[in-house]
């Protein structure tokens, strides 16, 4: 058994000296959950939570990461552990990845990093935590309208973005023009046209909605932009995903492909964020 966990460390070592830069820094943003810049106690706390979700996404290098003793417990002991795994790599992280210093940000961290892995899922762990804290009591936190709200809410974007229906989250956009931009002035754009590709000018937290009273099938998501998804997620960077999205009933927050499925859709931006967000540090 000393053979095998000698040999398995070997190999872990190995991977280590091939890691790129920003690898580096996705490791020691699994290490520093809470993100102050140095492995505390806390850490510890923080990253128990979200290691069985990270080893399911990631493979074996977070749950290495996270549980430095091995002994398959993030302790204590695990945080001196890390500190000096990390400190090999001699760089500080300027900038982290995923959070949710922006609804974009925060829509990819709450979202499951492949298109497909939130069918019928419970959610990530970090959504389910987020959504109690900022919409609470509630029984669709698998639906497209939630997931943008919490998203949104979590971001410190708009505290008093409605929970839903799409439905009443469009009218809310349309009556707070001092907040949120509608981006092509009124005009609903055909999904005929941007079937599977986005029209020119949308950013990375822009709100997508698919709703117009007359018809039928409605949907909401947020455009995140490949560029950030592949920073989130490297597994998912050859995937074309540019949007994050939920379900009504089936589908947890997840991932995916730019594809407008209604007749008809229109595109809104936060023109100023809170300044004092009583949810933006909600998990904190």
């Amino acid at each position: 058994m000393k053979k095998v966990l000698g040999i398995l460390c070997a190999l872990m070592l190995t991977a280590l000296s091939l890691l790129s830069a920003s690898a580096y820094d996705k490791a020691y943003q699994k290490g520093d959950a809470d993100m102050n810049g140095r492995i505390t106690i806390d850490d510890a706390t923080l990253i128990q939570r979200y290691v069985a979700e990270l080893v399911a996404c990631d493979g074996f290098w977070p749950l290495f990461t996270a549980d430095a003793d091995n002994n398959g417990v993030v302790n204590i002991n695990d945080v001196s552990l890390m500190q000096r795994h990390l400190a090999q790599f001699g760089t500080t992280l300027t900038q982290t990845p995923d959070g949710n210093a922006t609804i974009a940000q925060a829509a990819v961290t709450l979202a499951y990093a492949e298109r497909g892995m939130g069918y019928l899922a419970p959610g990530k762990q970090i959504y389910r935590d987020v959504f109690d804290l900022t919409i609470g009591d509630d029984d669709y936190m698998r639906s497209c309208d939630r997931f943008v709200c919490t998203a949104i809410r979590w971001s410190g974007a708009d505290d008093n973005y409605p929970e839903g229906h799409v439905g009443v989250q469009a009218e809310y956009l349309d009556e707070h023009p001092e907040k949120w931009l509608d981006l092509f002035q009124g005009r609903f754009l055909s999904s005929e046209e941007y079937r599977y590709a986005p029209p020119e000018g949308l950013q990375p937290g822009d709100v997508i909605m698919e709703y117009r009273a007359s018809d039928y099938r409605t949907h909401t998501a947020i455009y995140c932009g490949e560029g950030l998804i592949a920073t989130i997620y490297p597994e998912s960077a050859d995937a074309g995903y540019e949007v994050a999205s939920a379900s009504y009933d089936d589908t947890a927050p997840q991932c995916t492909y730019w594809y407008m499925s209604s007749n008809y859709f229109r595109v809104f931006r936060c023109k100023q964020y809170e300044t004092d967000s009583r949810y933006k540090n909600a998990l904190q």
